[in-house]
């Protein structure tokens, strides 16, 4: 590449990086405007209304003035009107700054802390595009001098915000962006339309929360410090677990090439910022509903998880598998778990009276440590007309009735070794677990292992709740391939 051509790279690349420096806190100016007038909408806001309205505009006019002044048609630094550009976006400014005093006058009377808060975030935004302004300059000056193409020293970053996931009903979606007003107003959105969000500040807090929590979808900045967006993408990508969630990629970059590449590296959909919130909420709400649409044609796989009160971490950690294996096997299979405190369970009646029928599902997921269950009421016997052990043992040996009867369930049994720690000072908490365990064990004899001490069904051991994670993971993967491929074979 010759020295022109490396000369103009590097002048498009200041213009772009340029370009996305104003655009971002323009859209701070732009989106809390827009939260203030909806917060403002059943107050009959009156001038109020005028006075926000006249803030958008203004920020409408600055986005376009970027575009007229520092478009991506210049090709050299002369092409370039400084001082006109200066001139217009202080104009704007000036707009700005008039009607949030006025705005905040109002709210400083009428006593609306939740407004004063956001019109802060607007005088802070407006500080930032003023000194980007103000810069602008010297910023192309020092790049010429330094014969470099991007300057490294930028305006100080807009104050935190509030964040935090808020709950909604619409799905969980995880926002990465490293601008805390960024975050913010993406949180307030999204709750807005119903949906639940987490949000982190960079690619490496994207990647841990994947980690620990499913989510519906991803909001992913593209330009960040450490990972950048199209990083965090292709990591995403690469993982079997984690490709299925569709990632809409945000940036307030207009590289047209870029787009493409996101695109092509797996994003379901790119939004520029300033973002549109209808257009947003709508790009949401197709990725979401494409999701439900491949849940629905996959083949879905009704999961009963059994268990007495010993193993409540085991139990979690099965919905927490099921939800890793729904990621994986999005389009294909869909693990509905069947758990009792999950159902509304009416005091009417008993447990085992309202639950799904162990036996009318296709996965059954035993999991047994210290206690064979409470006792079932007389009412609910076997067909010999004997009584069942306990709850526990009501479900295995329905489930178990329904695979020798039709060949499903499918059934996993696991047991937990090692003895549970019991006060010795409660003499009556003693004798029930040593009570629990003798019951459990006289049961396990009857129905695991045969009269000549050998094993008649199999079941597997587990020490500690990792093991069982690891161990429930992939018993479930392959189980769950096989009926897959029964499926494909009828």
């Amino acid at each position: 590449m010759t020295g022109a051509n490396t000369g103009h790279d590097e002048f498009k690349a200041m213009l772009s990086e340029l370009r996305h420096d104003l655009r971002t806190p323009i859209g701070h100016i732009i989106g809390y405007a827009e939260m203030i007038a909806e917060e403002l909408e059943d107050d009959a806001a009156g001038l109020q209304a005028n006075d926000l309205e006249a803030i958008r505009n203004a920020g409408q006019k600055m986005l376009g003035q970027i575009d007229q002044y520092f478009g991506a048609t210049k090709a050299a630094i002369e092409e370039i009107s400084f001082a006109d550009a200066q001139f217009q976006l202080r104009l704007q400014l000036n707009h700005i700054a008039g009607y949030t005093e006025m705005l905040r006058e109002d709210a400083i009377e009428g006593e609306r802390d939740e407004i004063l808060a956001d019109l802060d975030r607007i005088a802070s935004a407006q500080t930032v595009v003023l000194e980007l302004v103000e810069s602008v300059v010297a910023r192309f000056e020092q790049s010429a001098r330094k014969g470099a193409g991007r300057p490294s020293d930028k305006p100080a970053a807009i104050p935190a915000g509030r964040q935090g996931s808020i709950a909604g009903v619409g799905g969980e979606i995880l926002v990465v962006d490293d601008d805390s007003a960024n975050r913010e107003l993406l949180a307030r959105r999204l709750a807005r339309s119903g949906y639940s969000s987490c949000c982190v500040a960079d690619g490496d807090a994207a990647l841990a929360a994947l980690q620990d929590r499913r989510f519906d979808l991803i909001l992913l900045d593209q330009m960040m410090p450490g990972k950048s967006g199209l990083e965090v993408l292709e990591i995403i990508q690469g993982n079997s677990r984690l490709r299925t969630i569709p990632v809409i990629m945000l940036s307030a970059s207009d590289d047209s090439d870029l787009v493409v590449q996101c695109i092509l590296n797996g994003a379901e959909d790119y939004i520029a910022k300033p973002f549109n919130p209808v257009l947003l909420t709508a790009r949401i709400n197709a990725c979401l509903e494409k999701v439900r649409l491949r849940r629905n044609v996959a083949r879905q796989l009704r999961v009963f998880i059994s268990s007495p009160g010993d193993v409540i971490p085991e139990r979690l950690i099965c919905k927490s598998v099921i939800n890793r294996l729904n990621e994986e096997f999005s389009g294909k299979a869909f693990l509905v778990p069947i758990l009792w405190e999950e159902e509304p369970l009416l005091a009417s009646d008993t447990f085992q009276a309202q639950i799904h029928p162990p036996r009318q599902t296709d996965i059954y997921i035993g999991i047994l440590w210290s206690r064979i269950g409470s006792p079932l009421p007389d009412t609910i016997l076997r067909e010999d007309g004997t009584v069942y052990d306990s709850g526990t043992a009501f479900e295995f040996e329905d489930a178990l009735h329904g695979f020798r009867e039709n060949g499903h369930p499918e059934m996993l049994l696991y047991r937990k070794t090692g003895a549970p720690e019991v006060s010795l000072a409660d003499r009556e908490m003693v004798l029930e677990s040593l009570d629990q365990i003798e019951r459990l064990a006289r049961y396990a004899e009857r129905f695991l292992i045969g009269a000549d001490g050998s094993y008649v069904a199999a079941f597997h051991n587990f020490d500690d709740a990792p093991q069982f994670d690891a161990m429930l993971e992939t018993h479930m993967r392959k189980l769950v391939e096989r009926i897959l491929a029964a499926d494909r074979a009828d």
